[in-house]
């Protein structure tokens, strides 16, 4: 740590070692002074004419205040000039330009110039620009920038950019950037962009941007963009778009946004007015979809596409209650919707050949065809396929969340009577995967039972039989669908 302040301190003292060679002024009615000392102003080697003199080195031991800088400056409390600094300027409180500053400026409180900013600027409380900044700032305060940023603003409080920011903006508690941002934003809490940001915003809470976003936004807080968003938003709580989204939404909480186009994963829901694409989350909702939804629960006033879930509620989709026997004695009761092509099933079962009480609850995922896309010789408009796939969890008596389950391949053929009763059947394919002792009677025999780590296995072949009552449409051949598909993306 020694070594480390001596090299620190080192660092710092070597603009007086620099040439002594007379610099070119920005202002040439400023007269050249290799050479000036300042106790405080108008005390200085300079007199009462200070602001008409610019100096290779400069050295206010109270504070000084002159017309341009063309090296060092280190003073007490502060150093300011009022049109340039170029070089480096050291002071205890406050460094001021009223025009240009290139070069270094360090402060213990503040940093500060009132046109461009070009080179680093290192502050405990703030510094300002109130032009362009091109460089570095960092403090443990604010970073502040009127126009353009180029490169690095780092705060332990903020970054505020009016202009465009292009780099790196980071802070502790919040960056904001009033125009484009081309680079990184990074903050422990939250980042703010009210114009286009292109690459990348990261934030321990929030990430914001006023309008297009391109690239990627990720916090474990929350992502909102109310503006366009092509890429990936990353949230461990909310992500947000009001308008379109292209690409991919993840969050670990809930996705919200107007338009997606892509896919939208979270943890807990997706919400969005419009989606093309993909939502996975426990809830998805949209009021216009077409794509894939996954999720327990998948809500849409209108929808084409495929869900995959528990209940699936759609405007314009089926809604069927179906009562089944199957092998077994096994008799189930399900609440069937989704698409009138595909369909979810919530069951409830009881057996009702056993001397016990067996009951199983169970969801399943369906594909229904017209029967000339199985039977091309059959032409029917009542006639349909539906091929299923299951699975039961049962449990006797009391409810027991013991290993017990059968999973099941259905093919069944039915017959439409009107838009409101259909009856079906055919046959299943079935597997128990169970470790409850004594319920290998839930099927008549098993054409093979293995046993592997204490779980006990059945295979079968069985029968399904059903009747679905409430709404009921034909369906036009799989090939129709595909082209009509096509047609409507461009494929």
């Amino acid at each position: 740590m020694k070594k480390f302040g001596i090299w620190a301190f080192s660092f710092l003292l070597l603009p007086l070692f620099f040439s002594d060679v007379k610099a070119q002024t920005y202002y040439s009615d400023l007269e050249y002074r290799r050479w000036r000392i300042t106790l405080f102003p108008p005390i200085s080697t300079n007199g009462a004419n200070a602001v008409n003199f610019t100096a290779k080195r400069s050295i206010n031991l109270i504070g000084g205040y002159h017309g341009g800088l063309d090296g060092w400056e280190i003073g007490g409390l502060f150093n300011a000039t009022k049109h340039y600094s170029a070089g480096f300027q050291l002071a205890g409180g406050l460094n001021y330009s009223q025009g240009s500053m290139e070069g270094i400026n360090i402060a213990g409180l503040l940093n500060y110039a009132d046109e461009s900013m070009a080179g680093v600027q290192i502050s405990g409380l703030g510094n300002f620009t109130n032009s362009s900044l091109e460089g570095l700032q960092a403090t443990f305060g604010l970073n502040y920038s009127r126009y353009t940023t180029s490169g690095l603003q780092a705060a332990g409080v903020g970054n505020l950019s009016r202009g465009s920011m292009e780099g790196l903006q980071a802070a502790g508690v919040f960056n904001a950037a009033d125009g484009n941002i081309e680079g990184l934003q990074a903050a422990g809490f939250v980042n703010i962009a009210r114009r286009d940001v292109e690459g990348l915003q990261a934030a321990g809470i929030l990430n914001f941007a006023g309008d297009d976003i391109s690239g990627m936004q990720a916090t474990f807080g929350a992502n909102i963009a109310l503006g366009s968003m092509e890429g990936l938003l990353a949230s461990g709580v909310l992500n947000v778009a009001r308008n379109n989204v292209s690409g991919l939404v993840f969050s670990g909480g809930v996705n919200v946004a107007q338009e997606i186009e892509g896919m939208a994963i979270a943890g807990v829901g997706n919400f969005s007015k419009k989606l093309e694409g993909l939502q996975f989350a426990t809830v998805n909702f949209a009021e216009e979809a077409t794509g894939l939804q996954i999720g327990i629960l998948n809500i849409a006033k209108e929808f084409e596409g495929a869900p995959i879930g528990v209940l699936s509620l759609y405007g314009n989709g089926r809604y069927n209650v179906d009562a089944r026997y199957s092998d077994a004695g096994f008799v189930d009761f399900s609440v069937t919707t989704g698409t009138h092509r595909v369909y979810n099933m919530a069951m409830i079962g009881y057996n009702t050949v056993l001397d016990r009480d067996v009951y199983r609850i169970g969801f399943g995922f369906g594909l229904e065809k017209n029967i000339q896309d199985s039977f091309e010789k059959i032409e029917s408009n009542t006639l349909f396929v539906n091929q299923e796939l299951s699975v039961h969890h049962m449990f006797e008596g009391d409810w027991d969340r013991t290993l017990n389950f059968i999973y099941s391949y259905k093919y069944m053929v039915g017959n439409r009577f009107g838009n409101g009763l259909s009856i079906y059947g055919g046959p299943s394919v079935n597997m128990q995967v169970t470790r409850v002792n004594g319920s290998n009677d839930y099927s008549w025999y098993s054409l093979w039972s293995p046993t592997r780590k204490g779980r006990e296995y059945q295979f079968w072949v069985g029968f399904t039989v059903g009747v679905r009552v409430f709404k009921q449409k034909n369906l036009p051949l799989l090939e129709d669908d595909f082209d009509r598909w096509e047609r409507r993306f461009d494929w």
